[in-house]
């Protein structure tokens, strides 16, 4: 962690890297969260951990450390298909999304690894501190998972607006298109968890009534579709780059699998197929109009959307109020839509 740095409240900042929500459960500057950054799955998995982290620290009045990626174990369809990964791919996505730590982590500090954490968890380390356990020093908590408390307050992810490193895209009274991105999750799902894919028709049934509303506003409007596509047809061995033995036998991956043809019924439609991961959160985040996946690549560019109206279809990780729930049919309050697309 760098240079030995003495343990005081100096190495805490006064000033937090963005607003503790009020604090509803107190003060706690001397826990200090970071995220686990062995576990090299996704960048989409792992980057969802590190801001909803930083968004349960502003919840719970901690402070927050900043871990970046340490390494991705899954970089998408290509590497899946080349069975290869690039040992620096995570560099990218380190210099893009970066959040400011409240706290400078010094040598003698309290270390506490968890997995997982509930609310009941932190107010026993908040204890630990309030009973001099500690002899009065700082934790840092090195944690992975930070569902247990954010899945029960999604709320909490409004703040990552305010750190999004995507600015706000340009107002529609100058012309442009509005744009509305739907993002397609399939990757190593061809393969293995295909439960989780949301069938074409899905985003279809979604995209069509989001036209409809569109037309009706007299709206010059554009659907981008966000998915990858194999571009020949290949076997994926249980050892393959990213799947780590979570298969038992080889698979066949096809360009056939992607059906993309089912899309050309939408208008206006964009192809955003097969491109660079960090460019897909990009467009997810600046999109007027965000159709979610049932993934941590979609919630992420949810979250870091400052303006855009976003469409979800629900999944284990729980919605913040503000967002549209969209049910399995593809139905949803249009009306809702109508009236958040006004006020653009």
């Amino acid at each position: 962690m760098g240079a030995r740095r003495q343990a005081s409240d100096s190495n805490v900042s006064k000033n937090s890297a963005g607003p503790y929500l009020a604090a509803p459960f107190g003060l706690h500057k001397h826990l200090v969260l970071t995220y686990d950054n062995t576990r090299h799955d996704g960048v989409g998995a792992q980057l969802h951990r590190i801001y909803g982290i930083y968004a349960i620290s502003r919840l719970l009045g901690a402070s927050y450390f900043h871990s970046p990626l340490a390494g991705v174990g899954y970089q998408g369809l290509a590497a899946l298909e080349a069975n290869a990964g690039d040992p620096e791919f995570h560099h990218a996505f380190n210099d893009l999304f970066q959040i400011t730590s409240d706290a400078v982590p010094a040598d003698d500090w309290q270390t506490i690894d968890l997995p997982s954490i509930s609310l009941a968890v932190f107010q026993q380390l908040a204890a630990m501190f309030d009973r001099d356990k500690t002899d009065g020093r700082p934790s840092l908590v090195r944690l992975v998972m930070p569902f247990g408390i954010a899945d029960r307050f999604p709320d909490c992810y409004e703040v990552c607006k305010d750190i999004s490193p995507f600015p706000p895209s340009a107002s529609l009274r100058e012309g442009r298109p509005l744009r509305v991105a739907i993002h397609v999750r399939r990757g190593e799902l061809f393969v293995l968890d295909s439960d989780r894919m949301l069938p074409n028709a899905y985003y279809v049934a979604v995209a069509q009534r989001i036209a409809g509303v569109l037309a009706g506003l007299g709206c010059d409007y554009q659907i981008e579709l966000y998915t990858e596509v194999p571009g020949s047809e290949f076997v994926v061995q249980p050892d393959h780059h990213g799947i780590s033995g979570r298969i038992s036998a080889p698979a066949v991956v096809g360009p056939a699998m992607g059906r993309l043809e089912e899309f050309s019924v939408l208008p206006n439609l964009v192809h955003c197929v097969n491109g660079r991961a960090i460019e897909c959160i990009r467009g997810l985040a600046t999109a007027d109009i965000l159709v979610m996946s049932r993934s941590s690549f979609s919630y992420l560019g949810a979250i870091l959307n400052r303006n855009g109206i976003v469409l979800y279809h629900p999944f284990w990780h729980r919605s913040p109020s503000s967002w549209m729930i969209v049910g399995p049919d593809g139905q949803f309050d249009e009306a809702r839509l109508r009236q958040d697309v006004t006020a653009l």
